[in-house]
């Protein structure tokens, strides 16, 4: 775990949810999976072409020295809109098919709710999103879930954290970000005035209450 900034006065936590509240790398895989299927069907191409159209254009952002841009860019970049990327994910991602109640998660969530606010931030639309802390057990300690079609931008934009933000009633100076992933979740947070946290899986996240609650 590391922290990247910390306010002194923060009054809220703002999870991200794969790679951050579970560990589950074949579920990671299949969410990938399942969408280049959807985009093979959609351009009447093989998967296997499919998967090398994304991996050439996350390439030529590597190549252009560009940052990461998250998997609804590039298949927009492709031409699919985002009506239709929204659905695919409703359609095909079913958290409770890969993860579980997690009673450890839900104690370490609940310490951090008697000193913070808590919001969930996927870029997932929100409805798996809620799927997906309902499966873990822990859907009654997040104030808010913000997704994909909140406003139809996903992280690293700027915009789902301000929509998270706000949905707490909270100046973006109020909130910390805490994810996997240093150019996802946290250097965007960082750019708005948040704070930002990066955990390595769940792991890390029962850590936290002692971090940040004494």
């Amino acid at each position: 775990m590391i922290v990247r900034a910390l306010p002194a006065d923060a009054e809220a936590l703002i999870f991200d949810f794969d790679g951050t509240l579970y560990t589950n790398a074949a579920y990671a895989r299949y969410q990938e999976d399942s969408q280049v299927a959807r985009l093979a069907r959609h351009l009447g191409i093989a998967e296997a072409e499919a998967a090398a159209r994304l991996e050439a254009a996350r390439e030529a952002r590597r190549a252009a020295g560009l940052p990461k841009t998250s998997l609804a860019r590039h298949f927009l970049s492709f031409g699919v809109d985002m009506a239709s990327i929204v659905r695919w994910r409703i359609e095909e991602i079913r958290p409770a098919e890969w993860i579980g109640p997690n009673p450890a998660l839900d104690r370490t969530l609940a310490a951090l709710a008697r000193r913070f606010r808590l919001a969930l931030l996927t870029n997932n639309p929100r409805e798996v999103g809620r799927a997906g802390v309902d499966a873990l057990g822990v859907a009654s300690r997040f104030e808010a879930v913000i997704g994909l079609d909140d406003t139809f931008e996903s992280k690293p934009a700027p915009e789902p954290f301000l929509a998270a933000a706000l949905a707490l009633g909270l100046p973006p100076g109020a909130c910390v970000s805490i994810g996997d992933r240093v150019d996802v979740d946290l250097e965007p947070a960082l750019a708005l005035g948040m704070g930002a946290i990066l955990v390595d899986g769940v792991e890390d996240v029962y850590r936290l209450p002692e971090l940040l609650t004494r």
